[in-house]
């Protein structure tokens, strides 16, 4: 009875939250630290596709900082600092200790595609970092210029709320869901005409879907997300395209105050539905994945990491860096850290 008074109070709380969010937006409050991490130097031969270039390899280092990860932009620049347009074929932010809440892979803290824009949380909502707390940083570049690049280097800025503020958010945990299954290749071939991809799961615990992104790649049309078990649609995204039909971004959903509730006993599926009109099977040509933010309704309960779970083994075969390691592997990287 005490759990549920305490959470009915919490949700009163954010509830009137999100209200001044909406009237104050969702701009800082109280001091804010910047955590910049920096991969390469590489080069980028001109017109090339993510397999014609020498990748980032997966990169494990040791958090410097404490507090509450709030925001996250990324960017790719040559030797001269000017950025490079589209260079992100894909980037992941994971947390190795950290399981994710449908599957055992570990868990994504952060993610960005071509189309990904710098985004942050509003101010009383974080999530929880601790000092050497490890941080695995995985890239896939491509250059769809007709430009060759050289000392190109992929930076990744994370903007906290210190742990010594005043202010201290309400801690969220991350969300990643994927059509492809959850350990192993994300992308795959994209038949002609319409066509969509699937895949389902269950939370490990109940928690509340606060927000959402998505990501598709050319030829999407929608993604959604779906209660299989109550049969309805939580939320359905459209990419937004440029004038020759490309994608060039998808929304990002609040579903605040209160959030959608995802339970255990209850079947979810995410599809990505594409109409390819070139009239061939365009290889790896297909993607669809949703990350976003929950509130677990017990606190901090989360499911712990099952090491010897085959999900998980896979899931680290294919994405490198040993859980337990805290040294960088590969290309030179650099870390700054100011207020």
């Amino acid at each position: 009875m005490v759990s549920k008074i305490l959470a009915r109070r919490r949700w009163r709380w954010l509830a009137l939250a999100a209200s001044l969010a909406v009237i104050l937006g969702a701009a800082a409050v109280g001091p804010t630290e910047e955590y910049t991490i920096e991969l390469g130097p590489f080069d980028l031969p001109s017109g090339a596709g993510h397999d014609e270039v020498e990748q980032p390899r997966p990169l494990t280092l040791a958090l410097p900082v404490e507090g509450w990860l709030r925001s996250t932009a990324f960017e790719v620049v040559d030797e001269r600092g000017e950025k490079i347009p589209g260079a992100i074929h894909h980037l992941n932010l994971i947390a190795p200790e950290q399981r994710e809440l449908f599957s055992q892979i570990r868990l994504r803290i952060g993610a960005a595609g071509s189309e990904t824009k710098p985004y942050g949380l509003p101010w009383f909502l974080g999530y929880p970092v601790h000092r050497g707390d490890s941080l695995l940083v995985t890239a896939m570049l491509h250059n769809p210029t007709s430009k060759e690049h050289h000392g190109v280097k992929v930076r990744v800025r994370l903007g906290l709320t210190p742990s010594t503020s005043w202010l201290r958010p309400v801690a969220i945990r991350p969300v990643y869901l994927d059509v492809m299954p959850p350990a192993g290749r994300h992308a795959f071939d994209l038949p002609p005409g319409r066509s969509s991809r699937s895949w389902e799961g269950r939370p490990a615990v109940a928690a509340r879907l606060l927000a959402a992104g998505s990501h598709l790649h050319e030829y999407g049309t929608a993604l959604k997300l779906e209660d299989i078990s109550a049969g309805k649609v939580l939320w359905e995204a459209r990419p937004k395209l440029d004038d020759k039909g490309a994608v060039v971004g998808m929304p990002i959903h609040y579903f605040l105050p209160f959030g959608v509730r995802l339970i255990p006993d209850h079947l979810y599926r995410i599809t990505a539905e594409y109409d390819n009109p070139t009239g061939k099977v365009l290889e790896d040509g297909g993607m669809g994945a949703i990350g976003g933010i929950v509130l677990p309704d017990d606190g901090n309960t989360w499911p712990a990491v099952a090491r010897g779970d085959s999900v998980y083994l896979h899931d680290v075969r294919v994405q490198g860096g040993p859980p337990a390691s805290m040294n960088g592997s590969g290309h030179h990287h650099t870390a700054e850290h100011h207020h």
